[in-house]
């Protein structure tokens, strides 16, 4: 537990212990119902007003090198008039910043812990902030498959697109309930801090609306390189059909033909003549070249 005091207090419980849940109690009056949802991740994000203090539950993706996927994380917010107590399981970085930054700016510090709408405020501007940076690698990785196109890298393109098409679909769905969750909050932020928290909580909700927006233009980027690959791959496939046919029609006829001389029947012409052999083939190999020719001229190869 961290303790980080202004005018307003910023409570940061990483990993909870029964004895930091039993603080909360003694100190604040949290209702049980609340103090059972901090003992472990919450099913979904939802903002309840409880009279004295407000209970947010933001939920947002981390993107987990080793299985290429985004996965979802939690802060629990407990809101009171002086106080802002913020519960997660695990380290997170845009909070360990947001400590930095408070350490190194005393402006932001005052600033934000002048009340606790700021401070809260503050809180999810960097987890929002956190979450666009969290889409870097998306786009990065977009602006690389479009740039491997028209290189004949369609494998490794359809590999990319693999791996990326999971990823920015789990991240759309952490992200979604956030503009209700965000909505929630302007509406019981209003009647806590009163009207002049709207304007801040409105904020945050012109950026979450920003962050989806990306998440759109990225989405439509992936689904079109997704066809032009699949075009390019088919176009491929098609020549290699085409390519096989053509020397399947080539050769046919010339096994037909070099057959009828295995038959060994009576009258067989040329069988019996000197060098045979040499006019079978002289033929054979000018009745390719002619038909390739006419296959060339007709532009068929």
């Amino acid at each position: 537990m961290e303790i980080i005091q202004g005018k307003a207090t910023w409570i940061d419980v990483v990993k909870k212990s029964q004895h930091d849940i039993d603080w909360i109690k003694q100190k604040f009056k949290i209702h049980p119902v609340i103090l059972d949802e901090l003992k472990g991740p919450s099913a979904r994000a939802h903002v309840e007003h409880y009279g004295s203090y407000l209970y947010l539950v933001y939920q947002f993706p981390i993107f987990e090198e080793a299985k290429k996927v985004s996965r979802r994380s939690e802060v629990d917010f407990i809101i009171t008039k002086n106080t802002v107590i913020t519960v997660h399981y695990e380290e997170l970085l845009p909070l360990a910043e947001f400590k930095k930054d408070l350490g190194r700016n005393a402006e932001l510090k005052d600033k934000a812990l002048s009340n606790t709408l700021l401070l809260a405020y503050n809180l999810l501007l960097f987890l929002i902030s956190f979450e666009e940076r969290q889409l870097r690698h998306i786009q990065e990785k977009i602006e690389k498959v479009g740039a491997q196109l028209f290189k004949n890298k369609e494998k490794y393109v359809l590999q990319e697109i693999s791996y990326l098409k999971p990823d920015l679909s789990e991240y759309r769905i952490i992200i979604r309930p956030q503009e209700h969750l965000l909505k929630s909050l302007l509406d019981t932020g209003v009647d806590f801090w009163g009207k002049s928290g709207r304007v801040y909580l409105n904020d945050l909700i012109g950026d979450h609306l920003r962050l989806t927006d990306q998440i759109e233009d990225y989405r439509e980027a992936l689904e079109d390189f997704e066809d032009t690959n699949n075009q390019l791959i088919s176009i491929k496939n098609t020549e290699v059909t085409k390519t096989f046919t053509i020397l399947a029609f080539l050769t046919f006829p010339l096994m037909l033909f070099s057959a009828l001389f295995t038959i060994g029947a009576e009258g067989t012409p040329l069988v019996d003549r000197p060098g045979a052999f040499w006019i079978i083939l002289v033929i054979m190999l000018a009745a390719m070249a002619g038909m390739f020719a006419y296959f060339k001229s007709k532009k068929w190869l």
